[in-house]
């Protein structure tokens, strides 16, 4: 394809919340991230240095508490570490469930748990469970190791729409197929990047994963589910507010719409 490949970044996940303030202290004190508040906004941010994408969690006074609903077009972040046994100990130790880890098919060594709003995070090692090599850890950090906010995982019926708009529109690279059909569904790995994956010419290959679980930026995961239901992002108490993107030379007028399956996406025009 001769696409034009525009860059650009996952820059926000925006969530309403109550309790924000509390919540954004746990993502510092277990989670290990940098936390700032706006006090004008009355929203804090939460996020791990380097390129991967900022959380923010707005103050909601009324509405609905978050219930994590496997029929919602959202289903989760995923924090990727290089030793997935050692974060889930330090979680653990400071008070939060965490699921035992499992080598999942080929597809990555992880684990779940949620946060105290009830929002999902996974746990994903660098490396599958067979090739693990431990590293030293560092005690200085809350997970005793570096972690990226890899992944933010949304959920589609329909793959060809959805790529339609991130790959072909937004200009989003795909990196990795991943069909779990023994468990009905598919998982697509999108980011901007100008890399390729190691096996660029069969997306479907076991060897790009382990490569993209160690990747320093955020990819948007699409688990397609073809036959299920996909219910859009509820726009009043807890949940998932929107997505933002930042996206060079965007040349689209509508700079926050849903995308096929309810996701709410922000295009903000990079400055670039």
């Amino acid at each position: 394809s001769t696409r034009d490949l525009k860059m650009g970044k996952i820059s926000e996940h925006f969530f309403r919340v109550m309790n924000a303030g509390s919540l954004a202290g746990w993502y510092k004190t277990v989670m290990g991230m940098q936390v700032s508040e706006n006090a004008v906004h009355k929203s804090w941010t939460a996020f791990y240095p380097g390129e991967g994408v900022k959380l923010v969690f707005q103050e909601v006074s009324s509405g609905a508490k978050y219930k994590s609903n496997r029929d919602s077009c959202y289903w989760k972040i995923g924090v990727t570490v290089s030793d997935v046994d050692l974060a889930r100990e330090k979680i653990m130790a400071s008070g939060t469930q965490v699921s035992v880890p499992n080598q999942f098919m080929e597809v990555g060594y992880l684990c779940h748990l949620t946060d105290p709003n009830g929002f999902t995070i996974e746990l994903l090692q660098h490396t599958f469970k067979k090739n693990f090599v431990k590293p030293v850890p560092d005690n200085s950090l809350a997970l005793g190791q570096d972690a990226v906010i890899g992944q933010i995982t949304t959920r589609t019926q329909d793959i060809e729409a959805s790529l339609k708009l991130y790959r072909d529109e937004l200009g989003m690279k795909l990196l990795s197929i991943q069909d779990i059909s023994d468990y009905g569904f598919c998982l697509y790995f999108l980011a901007f990047t100008s890399e390729d994956p190691p096996h660029p010419e069969d997306l479907n290959s076991v060897g790009n994963r382990e490569w993209l679980w160690q990747r320093p930026y955020t990819t948007l995961e699409i688990q397609c589910r073809p036959g299920q239901p996909c219910i859009p992002m509820q726009e009043d108490g807890e949940g998932v507010d929107h997505i933002t993107m930042e996206v060079d030379d965007y040349d689209g007028t509508i700079l926050s719409f849903e995308d096929p399956d309810g996701v709410q996406l922000f295009i903000e025009k990079s400055s670039a």
